[in-house]
């Protein structure tokens, strides 16, 4: 008895110091099976309107890069290397998220005046950590609609606001805002003079409704200010006639809106067919009862 009570425990040690290994080596297999996070941030300011982060997870998943959807983002901002949250977003099934920022004067910039913001994800069972950052300085943009020798013109000038400088020989776009893409006006690229300044002409012959066109005007991915887009409205476009012809009664309207001489016609047709038809069928009908 006794030595069976000695050889018990001892089995059970062996059989542990075996499992051991096969369960650390399966946790750590589960460790390295986790996929690394892509992240990518870029921040637009709209002047007048609300700024905004634009973000993008992807993540590399059997030699394919792939959106990562539906994971939650915390977004702070640095000031001092301390972090400060300023919400949560979440992806969706594009991988994309659009997070909409508070203004700038609630955020804290460095003695250089620049901004960092940035974004975290804690990870989860499928993917590791991941962060990133973007830091720009404040910039504006101001636009004037002027019409010189019956010719209309936007007049954009970009300036650093904190220094209150025109910033010179950077390349502005000028767009007409549509439902899909925008419509590019002008020149391919609009640098800024030495004030800071573009004027573009808007041609003629834009349509817009009831005659207006939401022109923009945006500095695009700059290293130092980000995206700067200003947005206005411009009465320079040819007014979109409505067409109210679906309620007519045209061969292009609706079934319920047929041409009335359509309708006769083709009753027209069904009693000259099946007129004399039945006609016959009451003449045979008669002649058999005869």
């Amino acid at each position: 008895m006794k030595s069976s009570t000695i050889v018990r425990p001892a089995w059970i040690i062996y059989l542990g110091l075996f499992m051991l290994p096969i369960l650390f080596g399966k946790l750590s297999a589960q460790e390295v099976e986790k996929t690394a996070v892509r992240l990518k941030l870029d921040y637009t300011k709209v002047i007048n309107g609300q700024s905004y982060l634009d973000i993008k997870a992807i993540a590399r998943i059997d030699g394919q890069m792939t959106n990562v959807t539906d994971i939650s983002l915390e977004v702070y901002y640095e000031f001092e290397e301390e972090e400060f949250p300023l919400g949560t977003t979440k992806t969706d099934m594009d991988g994309k998220s659009r997070y909409l920022l508070p203004p700038l004067k609630e955020i804290k910039a460095d003695s250089s005046n620049t901004y960092t913001l940035g974004i975290g994800f804690n990870g989860n069972d499928l993917f590791k950590r991941a962060s990133k950052t973007v830091a720009f300085k404040d910039a504006n943009i101001a636009t004037t609609l002027f019409t010189k020798d019956s010719i209309n013109y936007i007049q954009a000038t970009l300036t650093d606001v904190v220094l209150d400088e025109p910033i010179v020989d950077q390349s502005l776009r000028v767009q007409v805002k549509r439902l899909i893409n925008p419509l590019r006006i002008g020149k391919e690229f609009n640098y800024t003079d030495e004030d800071g300044t573009i004027i573009v002409p808007v041609e003629y012959g834009i349509p817009g409704i009831d005659g207006l066109l939401t022109l923009e005007v945006v500095y695009p991915d700059s290293d130092d200010y980000g995206t700067v887009k200003a947005v206005v409205e411009a009465p320079y476009g040819v007014p979109v006639i409505k067409d109210t012809s679906l309620n007519e009664r045209t061969l292009w309207g609706p079934r319920g809106k047929t041409p009335y001489f359509i309708i006769i016609f083709t009753i027209f047709l069904i009693i000259a067919t099946w007129g004399p038809i039945l006609y016959l069928i009451r003449n045979l009908y008669k002649i058999s009862k005869s």
